[in-house]
């Protein structure tokens, strides 16, 4: 990246990475200046006490570029008018701010860690928009082997035959599961069953999301009034997208409770999460742990579990969760639903693991913990591909490279590794 590229103002709303990240910017670029306000937006086009702050950063800075985790339509309308980049790395999906119609302002470089996302946002016309993936930290490892050095005890406290940190999606945000409770109204009764038979279809399918594509634009706006979805003009109104990624919600909800379900019917497994827990999941086998700091804590779990699990929501369609970066980073052992970019950026067996269907998930788990010595390789080899090709620091320094270069992506050339 050339040198004169040195003031990058960083926007923190409570990102868990956001750290690590500005960390790296200080290495590739030498600092940076970070605007924080964690105050829950109500208007992301207006806000402004936000715009004010930004601005008077901007220019009292002579700001050369902003960044963010996910996206953000209000920064966009800002560096638009200033003539400043405005980079955000996206790792939700769906992520409903880029339906803004904003995600066309020639500032924006929108780098999407899902290939499919990443499609449909050049589809709607993103200017500058990149399929790239996330990054690890590998740091991570050497910071758990200096706190387990000092603090031995800490090893014992988080060793498990099986964990997984992630949420349950139980919570009031599934909208659908309260519609489909509701007796009466929620959905009418053909659609209720047809979208119950397929969230059931869809859990038997690894790989492949057809929720989108098996709705009819009525459906697709039956579950958008029931749900109470949609948005102001600022925004596409894609209806059918919306009503899948509610269902997808769902059945990811519906995959995680069976999963732990059946792992704990045979292991001893530890939940971090702050979800409530279902009725079926209360067994002797399984232990909630509650909420689990990221920093400090989930770094020890990672690497002191015998098998983290990876169960990816159904909303992300081919693109790798940031846990799956995050395990590798503390070279601990990932065991994985099957998603396309996985498969194509990991090699199966020999840097994780995937399964590809609930059967597949026990008998691997039961394999992995028996073999201890395959499971401790893989895991080595797992953090090496985070230091040789997923870096957090080498992953940030070419979004740099990248955006002041001013590349312009093409609609079916934005795939960029």
């Amino acid at each position: 990246m050339e040198k004169e590229v040195k003031k990058i103002l960083v926007y923190r709303w409570g990102s868990l990475n956001e750290p690590l990240l500005g960390r790296a910017i200080d290495k590739v670029v030498g600092g940076h200046i970070e605007l924080v306000y964690e105050t829950k937006w109500q208007n992301y086009h207006a806000n402004a006490p936000f715009a004010e702050r930004l601005i008077g950063m901007l220019h009292a800075n002579e700001v050369q570029a902003v960044v963010s985790y996910d996206y953000f339509p209000l920064i966009s309308m800002i560096c638009e008018i200033n003539h400043i980049p405005y980079i955000s790395w996206i790792y939700d999906c769906p992520l409903y701010t880029l339906q803004s119609k904003t995600i066309a302002n020639h500032c924006n470089y929108i780098f999407c860690f899902d290939g499919a996302y990443a499609g449909r946002l050049v589809d709607l016309g993103a200017a500058h928009c990149y399929h790239y993936p996330l990054a690890g930290e590998p740091d991570f490892f050497e910071k758990i082997q200096e706190t387990e050095k000092k603090s031995p005890h800490l090893k014992k406290k988080y060793l498990c035959d099986i964990s997984f940190v992630g949420g349950l999606y139980n919570e009031e945000k599934n909208r659908l599961r309260k519609v489909m409770k509701e007796k009466p109204g929620g959905l009418p009764d053909y659609t209720l069953g047809y979208v119950e038979g397929l969230i059931r279809s869809q859990l038997q399918v690894y790989g492949y999301n057809f929720l989108r594509e098996s709705l009819t634009e009525q459906m697709a706006a039956e579950i958008a009034k029931a749900c109470g979805l949609g948005f102001g003009e600022e925004y596409y109104q894609d209806l059918r997208q919306m009503a899948a990624d509610t269902l997808g919600m769902e059945v990811s909800a519906r995959e995680r409770e069976a999963a732990l379900g059946r792992l704990s019917e045979k292991f001893s497994v530890k939940l971090y999460t702050g979800s409530e827990l279902p009725d079926l999941l209360c067994n002797k086998n399984l232990q909630k742990m509650g909420y689990a700091d990221y920093e400090n804590e989930v770094p020890l779990i990672y690497h002191n579990s015998k098998i983290n699990l990876n169960i990816t929501s159904k909303t992300i369609e081919s693109g790798i969760p940031q846990r799956i970066f995050d395990v590798l980073s503390c070279q601990g052992f990932c065991l994985t639903n099957y998603q396309p970019e996985i498969a194509d950026c990991f090699a199966d067996g020999e840097e994780l693991v995937i399964y590809t269907d609930m059967e597949d998930l026990t008998q691997k788990a039961a394999y992995y913990l028996e073999h201890e010595e395959e499971r401790l390789w893989i895991a080595r080899n797992g953090y090496k591909k985070i230091v040789e090709s997923f870096a957090m620091k080498e992953r940030t320094a070419r979004i740099f490279d990248e955006v002041f270069r001013q590349v312009i992506v093409n609609e079916g050339n934005y795939n960029f590794y």
